[in-house]
């Protein structure tokens, strides 16, 4: 093998193709793909200009150096083991490899070793690298999508399953759960680790022993059919099945596949509606079988094209891999350039030779991707890729690769097809939707949620949820912190945070309400981004504030009724209990001789007088204190932060304001008194009215001893 990585080697020239020796040896040195030897001690003694470049280092740099020199350090001493083990005949160290670049980068590579006759007839180890980086990441871009819609997945109705090769369930949705524990099966038996077709053989002796001659037919034919998939003489079938519950009579249809080319094998076992729902199962593609000499080991099909100095070019070597990509023999595709040509589709052959004039015409490297129909009707994706080389006699030589690429344009086009399904539901849906980073920090928020907010996207971009300018609180009138948001919520906790509303102020429009959902998205159990959605529920909140209004408030006077009353006695007696120092008085009224109005007058006259009392009542207390109709003719005032002298004096005041100014009523002066008793809240209560009852039995004695005055009660504890 050559070491140097320049001209041909001697007597040959790039237009020299028949010798198939020297036509194997100048494509080694101008292969794109990675190769070296190694010897016994790790030292790279030869490598080729691809090499080179998948390292970032130079020849110089890498001859007489270890070949772990490019791996990380803890893996280096392993490595250079397993090499020498293999030299000795032991098992391969083909595989992934992960190596680091002098600039730091990380590649993944691809590597598959040979052993070859090296100086003093030791083996030496040809090594065969490919950059796989992109290709692993898209492998990760699907799996993040796939994670992202299994969520989905487990919504679907159908039953679905994943056994091994002997049976056993490896993974069910919850549709599958759900559907056991519902018909009276016990779910722990199809669940994980279990052999299904063990409880199929259960089944199949219960339908003996039931005379179900119809049902063992179904289990026996599905059994013997399963067990073909799982040996792999059967891909896939289809059994249409009755399933009858005592209360109604269904049918299912079971699909069973085997995953083509799945290591371990895998097979999917599906139990759906036979409302002729048919699942298409995609089969995964064999990987690159590895070519079974020296060029047969490069993944792809290996190709030598020539142009002679007249401008005429043709193919003129090709590796065995050219049979499984573009289903032609070697010689075929050499003798007649037209069958490649061919194979390619119509709509991607203009481009291609395009592609390939233009390399020809300024002698550049030649990459291209296109699709091609093989003879069988298969349609794939190929990348190719190669470099020129001048030849002494004017003619220039393209040595390069053919690479199956399908998979990875699936994974693109699954990833396209992904981002567009959610940006139109992104932009389309009617509730405000807005992304926040790990920050809290918006990145994106939809038209929804601008029109709701009333704020463009350039005015929300970057704003988080703790700026005082949301200007945002509760349905109680506090402030709503910005920490508290749901969105912050869902970012410290990784749980979703469900149905919080919340008032905010919006430009041109004032108080909106909103109920927010937020929903963090994972990776590795940590928090990289917060979902937000919300509805604007304004009308609905206003709606339920008028209701309570009304269900609180006294028609006739205005003031609180007596459950209104009752609402508010309770949370200040919650206070009390809470809150060390806090006070609240009750003052209890009562009209004097109020009947003899309504006997003398009317009612009419008589509710005059209880709408002016009820408006001295609100005029003479402060506007955190409650006034309440507690009964047809009785008032109660409910006085936070007042204790039991300074309620007395409010009540004294309150009664002599009474006395002193009667109801005008059609001409006539209407005068009227009050007996008023007061009391305390004490920690000791043990419930919220009985300072009521004190306050009541304060106001009897007034009653009795007079009226038209003011009595205390005080409790003791």
């Amino acid at each position: 093998m050559p070491s140097q990585t320049g001209p041909d080697p001697p007597g040959t020239s790039p237009s020299d193709d028949r010798d198939p020796a020297v036509t194997l040896a100048v494509l080694i040195v101008r292969s794109p793909v990675g190769m070296a030897v190694i010897d016994r001690s790790g030292l790279l003694r030869t490598v080729n200009p691809a090499f080179c470049r998948l390292c970032g280092l130079t020849e110089a740099e890498l001859l007489g150096q270890t070949f772990t020199r490019l791996l990380p350090e803890p893996r280096r001493a392993r490595m250079l083991a397993r090499l020498q083990a293999f030299l000795d005949g032991q098992s391969s160290i083909d595989g992934e490899w992960l190596a680091l670049r002098p600039n730091g980068d990380t590649i993944r590579l691809l590597a598959q070793l040979v052993r070859v006759p090296g100086a003093n007839a030791q083996p030496c180890g040809l090594l065969y690298v490919q950059d796989i980086t992109q290709r692993k990441q898209a492998d990760q871009a699907l799996k993040t999508s796939q994670r992202f819609l299994q969520a989905v997945l487990d919504g679907l109705p159908a039953h679905v399953c994943v056994l091994d090769q002997g049976g056993v369930v490896l993974a069910v949705n919850k549709a599958w759960r759900q559907f056991a524990l519902r018909n009276g099966g016990d779910a722990q038996q199809l669940n994980e680790g279990n052999n299904y077709l063990s409880v199929c053989q259960r089944a199949l002796a219960d339908a003996h022993a039931n005379a179900d001659a119809d049902g063992r037919n179904q289990i026996a034919q599905f059994v013997w059919q399963l067990r073909q998939v799982l040996a792999g003489q059967l891909a896939h079938f289809q059994l249409e099945y009755d399933c009858h519950s005592p209360h109604e009579r269904r049918w299912f249809l079971a699909s069973v596949s085997r995953l083509l080319g799945s290591h371990p094998p895998r097979v999917v076992v599906a139990h759906d509606d036979v409302s002729a729902v048919k699942r298409a199962q995609e089969a995964v593609r064999e990987s690159e079988a590895w070519l079974k000499d020296l060029t047969a080991s490069i993944p792809g099909a290996m190709f030598r094209l020539v142009r002679q100095p007249a401008g005429s070019w043709r193919f003129v070597y090709f590796s065995p891999g050219i049979t499984s990509l573009f289903e032609l023999a070697p010689a075929q595709a050499c003798a007649d350039r037209r069958l490649v040509l061919a194979a390619i589709v119509a709509e991607d052959r203009r481009a291609f030779l395009r592609s390939i004039h233009q390399a020809m015409v300024r002698c550049l490297p030649w990459e291209h991707e296109f699709r091609l129909r093989t003879a069988s009707g298969r349609i794939k994706w190929v990348h190719g890729r190669s470099e020129p080389k001048p030849g002494q006699h004017g003619d220039t030589s393209w040595t390069g690769v053919f690479t199956d690429v399908s998979e990875r344009k699936r994974i693109e086009a699954v990833l396209r097809a992904s981002e567009e399904k959610y940006r139109t539901l992104f932009e389309t849906v009617p509730q405000g939707v807005v992304y926040q980073d790990a920050s809290g920090a918006i990145t994106s928020a939809n038209p929804a949620a601008q029109r709701i907010l009333g704020l463009t996207l350039d005015q929300v971009q970057g704003r988080v949820s703790i700026d005082a300018g949301w200007r945002v609180h509760h349905e109680d009138g506090s402030d709503f912190p910005g920490d508290q948001h749901p969105a912050m919520q869902a970012l410290r906790s990784g749980e979703a945070v469900r149905n919080v509303v919340m008032g905010v102020s919006v430009p041109g429009r004032g108080e909106v309400w909103l109920m927010v959902n937020a929903t963090p998205l994972l990776r590795h159990g940590q928090a990289l981004e917060v979902h937000t959605s919300f509805e604007e529920i304004t009308e609905r909140v206003l709606m339920s504030r008028e209701l309570q209004l009304q269900a609180n408030t006294d028609f006739l006077t205005g003031v609180a009724n007596r459950r209104g009353l009752m609402a508010r006695l309770q949370l200040e007696f919650s206070r009390l209990q809470q809150l060390a120092g806090h006070r609240c008085a009750v003052l209890a009224a009562d009209l004097d001789w109020f009947k003899q109005i309504n006997d003398r007058w009317g009612h009419d006259a008589g509710d005059a007088v209880l709408q002016h009392v009820a408006q001295l009542m609100q005029q003479s207390t402060r506007p955190r204190d409650l006034v309440a109709r507690s009964g047809g003719e009785e008032f109660s005032l409910l006085l936070p932060d007042m204790d039991l002298q300074e309620a007395t004096a409010l009540a004294e005041r309150l009664r002599q304001s009474l006395e002193a100014r009667p109801t005008s009523w059609q001409g006539q002066s209407l005068p009227i008194t009050a007996s008023l008793g007061v009391s305390q809240m004490v920690v000791g209560d043990t419930q919220a009215d009985a300072v009521l009852v004190r306050a009541d039995q304060a106001l009897y004695r007034a009653k009795s001893t007079g009226r038209n005055r003011v009595c205390t009660a005080s409790a003791i504890h």
